[in-house]
């Protein structure tokens, strides 16, 4: 399971270099709102202190992926209704999410779009060609209930959790996220065990 926010950087980073490892589609993807505060529009602009944080967020992961072509997006916006989408997507239609996941990902950090628009996440799903008879966003409270779940066990992203209970916090190298994963989806060894 990967532990991720659309609007952190460093979680970016990660997204992308799963995506570059074929392995999107092999991890379950948990969205948490971990900073529920900034605005729903560019043009509310930043608090001094997040603009600095994000600044310094971008310049780091530009510098240990340059790669990427990570921008600095006009503002930092709010991630909730992106999240919203995603969660549902995990849950009703797993084959669609690591498209869409990529897409609003590089949507706000390569392209600047306002991933808190509702008019920018439709237009996403319609790149990749995803298309819904019916609302697609999960109840808000599932969300909220996620979000607590991470604030008390973890309060740190992006995060992965291997099914053994191993834990990779932050982001490290691309090598060190390649061995923990691959390591999380092989199956353990037969023998012994209590369950």
């Amino acid at each position: 399971m990967v532990v991720s926010d659309f609007n952190c950087p460093y979680c970016f980073t990660l997204n992308e270099w799963l995506c570059g490892m074929g392995l999107a589609d092999q991890v379950r993807w948990v969205g948490v709102e971990h900073k529920p505060h900034l605005p729903h529009q560019f043009s509310e602009g930043n608090a001094p202190q997040d603009l600095s944080t994000l600044l310094n967020e971008v310049n780091d992961v530009s510098l240990r992926a340059p790669d990427l072509g990570v921008n600095l997006p006009p503002a930092w916006v709010n991630s909730r209704r992106a999240l919203l989408l995603q969660a549902s997507l995990e849950d009703e239609a797993p084959d669609l999410a690591p498209q869409v996941r990529q897409r609003l990902f590089r949507g706000f950090w390569c392209e600047g779009r306002n991933i808190a628009s509702s008019e920018v996440i439709a237009a996403c799903l319609e790149e990749v060609g995803v298309r819904f008879d019916h609302d697609p966003f999960l109840d808000e409270e599932e969300l909220d209930q996620l979000t607590a779940w991470w604030i008390r066990e973890l309060d740190r992203i992006p995060c992965m959790l291997a099914p053994t209970g191993a834990r990779h916090l932050g982001l490290q190298d691309r090598q060190a996220v390649q061995a923990f994963v691959l390591g999380a989806l092989q199956e353990p060894p037969p023998g012994l065990g209590c369950r």
